[in-house]
């Protein structure tokens, strides 16, 4: 059974996220546990007129970032989302 109890560990994920050049913002952050790393499942929020390449090596760099600066995390999947103005 999945439960909601790393709310420390989805801030510091999200203000990770932030210092990546191209990440204006967070969405969506799922985690689980597979014995002592954490899987991570987290929307991106970029500008929407950048091209799929540019998307694409964005989330590249917020992988490695997040793996680098939080050793617990090992695999992260990035959904990227386009950035809406309201």
């Amino acid at each position: 059974m999945d439960e909601h109890v790393y709310d420390e560990l989805v801030a510091n994920i999200r203000k990770v996220a932030l210092t990546v050049p191209g990440v204006i913002a967070t969405e969506k952050c799922f985690i689980r546990k597979t014995g002592m790393i954490y899987q991570v499942d987290l929307h991106a929020t970029v500008e929407a007129s950048i091209s799929v390449k540019a998307g694409h090596d964005i989330a590249h760099k917020l992988k490695d970032t997040l793996r680098q600066e939080i050793p617990q995390i090992g695999n992260v999947l990035i959904h990227i989302e386009p950035h809406q103005e309201n």
